[in-house]
């Protein structure tokens, strides 16, 4: 019988670090080895090697050369004609290699040769070629970095291709979620979508059963294998429980981390369910619809430069990182500046800033100086010599005339977007504050530059309405805080509450009618 002239092998791989079980489908640009599901369904993106040729040789010196961690694999090898009848039963093999080594050690592939080759052969490099390699790479690294301004050409310099409209069939999504594209293209969204990212949030209509319903999502689409291309809804969710994304789970520090800021604050491992492959990603919260996200490392670009200010190198490895830089002082190209803090966000697919962190380089200057003892004591000394010299000045004020920031107001706590609407002269909403009488109150702060300090209003001022609205707390402070009465609560004894204006009992109502004196005199 002629022997067969094409015996060919599939080499099947074991992560030891997670036990994940794949097929090999060829080497990685960091040089470990591209996975896919050992399925038989698969068998076409199997990379098969000529058991008599070098394409195993090959693959295993590239392997050794590049990959940061080869002791973490361990490979296994079968008859690619028998591929779909060994995969189950290597699979329950290598689920506890150890106690089925002496049933794996045919399939066993010994390593050690090649490592020991590629070990060599790197021995006897020249060592000023081993020093030149690095620098080589870093320069042109850096040179890639210069020439790169966006995602977007980031991608384009490797080739990368926008989504195909003319795979979109806008008939089926009109009919089947109420999506028209003319109303994407007028938002702006049909750009950020054909570019791999989500519109803003839009209103769709799924049809379920023959009954449609409005719900508000961000879409986005998905290309397949065969190049078809489908809507993806983001519907918005519920607060996330922040327990396990894609089977990594989250310590305290992440969840405290995603609550605050809405970024993880670090890369982590994430395995790719379809391919095995291991992969450094940033995971952010979508703050428009609490849905986790995840975007590879490297497709992150850290910017040199923002506006007019230098990024250095020390803050672009935060960057990388995931960690937040914070106060940083960002001066556009306007001119503008700003103190605000950067971090890497999933949704930006780059470096943001992070929403409630922004605020003027003055108000960032007092905090500084509020949390410095020796700043604020060298503070101190300037405002009691300017008092001695009758300078004495506005404590709502700074000594250019600009507003002072303040951090609350009748014991309410501001936050940090509430604290820099303040210190740009806008109306800050205060929700139960409490009045004189114990109760809640909601309320508008906003500074008066005429009276030169911070003014209680009822009503939202910057409206400017010429009618002013009723407000749910108006008559309850008025009564509570300020003494005043109107007809309906003249005679009340007790405190009005939240949102009331009436008596709100029979008992109440007893106050204000009280019984009338007897006017009759003394009869005669």
């Amino acid at each position: 019988m002629a022997k067969k002239t094409t015996e060919k092998d599939v080499l099947i791989v074991r992560d030891e670090k997670t036990g994940e079980i794949s097929v090999v489908a060829g080497l990685n640009a960091d040089g470990s080895p591209k996975r896919t599901p050992a399925k038989a369904e698969n068998a076409r993106s199997f990379l098969q090697f000529d058991r008599h040729g070098d394409v195993l040789d090959n693959f295993f010196k590239n392997f050794f050369r590049q990959c940061k961690e080869p002791s973490r694999f361990g490979f296994y090898r079968i008859a690619a004609d028998q591929a779909d009848k060994l995969l189950e039963v290597m699979k329950e093999l290598l689920k506890d290699p150890d106690a089925n080594k002496e049933m794996l050690a045919s399939h066993k592939v010994d390593t050690s040769d090649y490592e020991r080759k590629v070990q060599e052969e790197q021995a006897a490099e020249k060592p000023e070629q081993k020093q030149e390699e690095p620098k080589k790479q870093e320069e042109m690294e850096q040179k890639n970095e210069q020439n790169q301004e966006s995602p977007q050409q980031t991608q384009g310099n490797r080739g990368y291709q926008p989504i195909d409209e003319s795979k979109i069939n806008w008939q089926e999504l009109e009919e089947k979620w109420g999506v028209k594209r003319d109303d994407l293209e007028k938002s702006g969204d049909l750009t950020k979508m054909l570019n791999y990212g989500k519109s803003d949030l839009v209103k769709v209509s799924p049809n379920f059963g023959g009954e449609a319903f409005e719900l508000d999502a961000r879409l986005s689409f998905k290309k397949d294998s065969e190049g078809n291309v489908s809507l993806v809804p983001h519907f918005i969710r519920k607060e996330q429980k922040l327990d396990e994304y894609k089977e990594h789970k989250f310590s305290d520090e992440d969840r405290k981390n995603l609550r605050e800021t809405g970024n993880l604050g670090r890369v982590v491992d994430i395995v790719d369910r379809e391919t095995g492959e291991i992969i450094p990603s940033f995971i952010s919260i979508d703050r428009k619809t609490n849905e986790i996200t995840d975007i590879p490392a490297n497709k992150v670009r850290i910017p040199e430069r923002i506006g007019k200010t230098e990024i250095t190198k020390q803050e672009q490895d935060m960057l990388r990182a995931g960690l937040p830089v914070r106060d940083k002082l960002i001066e556009r190209k306007d001119g503008r500046k700003f103190v605000t803090t950067l971090q890497v966000n999933v949704e930006q697919r780059g470096v943001e800033f992070v929403p409630g962190t922004g605020r003027s380089p003055r108000a960032a200057q007092a905090q500084e100086t509020k949390n410095n003892p020796a700043q604020r004591q060298a503070q101190d000394a300037e405002n009691a010599a300017a008092i001695q010299n009758g300078q004495r000045r506005n404590s709502w004020t700074n000594a250019d005339g600009s507003i002072r920031p303040i951090s609350k107001w009748s014991g309410v706590e501001f936050t940090e977007q509430q604290k820099a609407d303040y210190v740009a002269g806008k109306a800050v909403k205060l929700e139960n504050v409490t009045d004189k009488q114990g109760f809640h109150a909601t309320m508008y702060i906003r500074f008066n530059p005429e009276k030169g300090r911070p003014y209680r209003y009822d009503t939202d001022p910057d409206k400017a309405q010429k009618v002013a609205p009723s407000n749910e707390s108006r008559t309850q402070v008025a009564v509570n805080s300020e003494g005043k009465t109107n007809e309906a609560t003249k005679n009340l004894k007790e405190p009005l509450q939240k949102g009331q204006t009436v008596p709100k009992d029979t008992a109440q109502q007893q106050q204000e009618t009280p019984k009338k004196k007897n006017n009759k005199g003394m009869r005669m």
